[in-house]
C-alpha cells in the first residue's frame, strides 16, 4: 500500500508539473521572451522539489516550514502565469472588440473635433467663401458665353469677368476676349484657359496663408475617419489591435499639426490612445483586466481555479497522503503482527 501511494503521488506530481509548466510557458512568453524556457524550467524544478520535500519531511516528522515558504513563492509566479494564459484565451475576442470600440470612439471624436476647429478658422472660412463665389461666377460666365443666340463674350460676360477679378483682387489675363458671334469652340477654349488662370491666381493668393495646409490636414482627417470607422473594418484590414499604435501615432500627429495651424489662443488636445491596451497575454494587463475591470467575473473565477489547481493539487496531496505516521502505520502493523508468536503448551 505505501508503495502504491508513493507511486500514485509521483504520477500526479509529474503530470501537474508538466501541465503547469506548459501553462506557465505560454503565460510568460510575451513578458519574458527569450528567457521564458529557462525561467519555466527553474520554477517547475522548485515546485517539484518542494512538493517532494514536503511529502518526505511530513512522513519523517521533520519541519517543512522552509520548503513551504519556497513553494509559495514559486507557486505564486506559476499560478500568475497560468492565469494569464487561461484568462487571455477565455477573453481574447471580447477584450479586443471592446478595446477597439472604445479607442475608435476616442479617436474619431478627437480628430472630428479638430477638423471642425480647423475649418472654423477665419482663414479657412475666407478661402471657402472665395472659392464658392468664384465657382458661382464661373458658372454664370459659362452660361452667358454659351448663349445659343449670342455666343461669345459681350457686356454681361464682361461684368462677370469684373466680378471674378474683384474676388481675386487682381486682373486675370490680358488675352483677347472672344466677341459676340465667335465660334463656340473658340469661346469654350478661351473659357477653359481663363478659368484655369483664375484658379491658379486664387491658389497662389491662398498659398500665402495657412489655408492650403488647413485643407490638406482636413482631407487627411477625412481619410482617417473613413479608414478607422468600425471594429469590423479594423479586424478585417488591420489585424485588430495592431491598429492601436497607428491610431495613436496618427492622433498625435494630427494634434501637433493642427495646433501649428490654429490661431493663437486656440488649441486642441487629443486623448492619448495607449497602443498596449487589450494586450492580453501580458501578465500585468491580464490581472488588471481580470481583477481590476473584471468584465466577466465567471471567466476570472474559472481561470483562477484552473490556474491554481495544477499547482495546489500535489501540494494538498502531500498533506493528505503523507501525514504524520501515515505511511509507517501499515508497515508497523505488519511488523507487530509478524512478531507475535503462539504459545503451545
Amino acid at each position: 500500500m505505501p508503495y502504491f501511494i508513493v507511486a500514485s503521488y509521483a504520477v500526479v506530481l509529474g503530470l501537474s508539473v508538466a501541465i503547469s509548466g506548459y501553462l506557465s510557458y505560454e503565460g510568460l512568453l510575451r513578458s519574458a521572451h527569450e528567457i521564458t524556457l529557462p525561467l519555466v524550467v527553474f520554477l517547475m524544478t522548485i515546485i517539484f522539489s518542494m512538493d517532494a520535500t514536503i511529502s518526505y519531511f511530513r512522513s519523517t516528522e521533520r519541519s517543512y516550514r522552509l520548503p513551504i515558504l519556497i513553494w509559495v513563492v514559486a507557486a505564486f509566479f506559476s499560478i500568475a502565469s497560468n492565469f494569464n494564459f487561461l484568462y487571455s484565451n477565455f477573453m481574447r475576442d471580447d477584450v479586443i472588440q471592446n478595446t477597439l470600440a472604445e479607442q475608435i470612439t476616442v479617436f474619431r471624436n478627437d480628430i472630428g473635433a479638430t477638423r471642425h476647429a480647423l475649418t472654423s478658422t477665419e482663414t479657412a472660412r475666407f478661402a471657402v467663401e472665395q472659392r464658392t463665389d468664384l465657382d458661382v461666377e464661373f458658372d454664370n460666365l459659362l452660361k452667358q458665353i454659351n448663349d445659343p443666340l449670342r455666343p461669345g463674350c459681350g457686356e454681361e460676360c464682361r461684368s462677370h469677368m469684373a466680378e471674378i477679378e474683384r474676388i481675386l483682387g487682381r486682373s486675370v489675363t490680358n488675352l483677347a476676349v472672344p466677341p459676340i458671334g465667335s465660334d463656340p469652340e473658340i469661346v469654350n477654349d478661351w473659357y477653359t484657359r481663363y478659368r484655369s488662370t483664375a484658379e491658379e491666381v486664387l491658389e497662389h493668393s491662398l498659398g500665402t496663408t495657412s489655408a492650403p495646409a488647413i485643407f490638406a490636414l482636413a482631407g487627411r482627417i477625412d481619410s482617417a475617419l473613413l479608414e478607422y470607422d468600425s471594429v469590423a473594418r479594423l479586424l478585417a484590414n488591420k489585424d485588430g489591435l495592431s491598429a492601436l499604435p497607428e491610431m495613436s501615432n496618427l492622433s498625435q500627429d494630427i494634434e501637433r499639426q493642427a495646433n501649428e495651424l490654429l490661431p493663437e489662443g486656440v488649441s486642441v488636445k487629443h486623448e492619448t490612445i495607449d497602443p498596449t491596451l487589450g494586450r492580453l497575454g501580458e501578465i500585468v494587463y491580464a490581472f488588471q483586466n481580470g481583477f481590476g475591470e473584471m468584465p466577466n467575473p465567471v471567466a476570472t473565477a474559472v481561470s483562477l481555479v484552473l490556474a491554481s489547481v495544477v499547482d495546489l493539487l500535489p501540494f494538498l496531496l502531500s498533506f493528505a497522503l503523507f501525514g504524520k505516521g501515515r505511511l509507517e502505520r501499515s508497515e508497523r502493523k505488519r511488523r507487530d503482527g509478524g512478531g507475535r508468536g503462539t504459545i503451545v503448551e
